[in-house]
């Protein structure tokens, strides 16, 4: 009688046991579901936040941006297609030229012992020039260590221009001779047609020089 009373109670045991485990198999699968829409939606930190782990990128001095600041300053004057010339470098005469030119000039040499000139250290900008009947009036002084002004007076250096943001030209020459407290130059008047940007090139014997100079037609306000 023991022996048959027993077996009731063994076939519920294996039915709760099978009913457990399918209650488990279930559990599993609905939290697994959930886990992956959890993770869906989640912020996954690829906007930097204060919680992203990763490390950011910050400019060091190899870097463009860093490159950028260490430039030179663009001449206040400059527009966005004339870039007017700077003394750069400086170019530093071993004849009777004074070695430097008078601080007031706010100016440097530009050029070479064959032939050099005088640029602004800020850029070369003209404005406010006389207006003649062709064009914009104005003075350049050169000088070459190859130029003795009581043999030659009257120098053969001829200066052309190229408008560099239009179509104009000019070529001008020879020269005359000047005396200043800069010393004695070749000079040479210029008529620049039109304000813009220009490219002026002095040719002396076998040398040439060129600069970008800003034709403006009066000061800036």
């Amino acid at each position: 009688m023991s022996e048959r009373s027993s077996m009731p109670d063994m076939s519920r045991l294996s039915r709760f046991a099978r009913t457990s485990v399918r209650a488990a198999i279930i559990l599993v699968i609905v939290l697994g579901l959930a886990a992956v829409a959890l993770g869906r939606t989640a912020p996954t930190g690829s906007s930097g936040g204060a919680g992203d782990p990763r490390p950011r990128a910050t400019a060091g001095p190899g870097t463009p941006a860093a490159a950028m600041t260490a430039r030179s300053p663009t001449p206040a004057g400059s527009t966005p297609t004339c870039t007017p010339s700077r003394p750069e470098p400086v170019f530093v005469p071993t004849g009777s030229a004074p070695a430097v030119p008078p601080a007031y000039y706010q100016s440097s040499w530009f050029g070479s012992a064959r032939l050099w000139t005088m640029l602004n250290v800020g850029g070369e900008i003209w404005r406010g020039l006389p207006q003649s009947a062709t064009g914009l009036t104005q003075k350049s002084f050169w000088w070459s260590e190859d130029w003795h002004p009581r043999d030659e007076p009257q120098p053969a250096i001829t200066v052309t221009g190229r408008q560099l943001d239009g179509t104009g030209s000019f070529i001008v020459g020879p020269g005359t001779n000047a005396t200043a407290d800069f010393g004695t130059a070749m000079l040479v008047g210029i008529e620049v047609p039109t304000t813009g940007c220009w490219e002026l090139t002095a040719h002396y014997r076998s040398a040439s020089l060129s600069f970008t100079v800003l034709v403006g037609s009066s000061q800036p306000s």
